[in-house]
């Protein structure tokens, strides 16, 4: 379950930059908790987001504008 409103459009980021926020966005619904199938995603999407200029940093910044609390964001530092 994504948290994005289907209007929402990821502003100051690339097309392919606001596709790995929204595969990021799919895969909190968990709020990116630690399980088989997050450690097989994770860390390969946020390489990918750092790859393409997106550092997690950032990431987190889009994550919360969307509604994401603290608590959920501290987890995507784990990754």
């Amino acid at each position: 379950m994504s948290r994005k409103p289907p209007d929402h459009h990821w502003q100051g980021f690339t097309q392919a930059q606001a596709e790995l926020l929204d595969r990021l966005d799919f895969y909190g619904n968990n709020a990116w908790a630690n399980n088989p199938q997050a450690q097989a995603i994770m860390p390969g999407l946020l390489g990918d987001l750092a790859k393409s200029g997106v550092p997690l940093e950032r990431a987190k910044e889009a994550m919360r504008s969307i509604g994401y609390d603290e608590k959920a964001l501290r987890n995507l530092d784990r990754w």
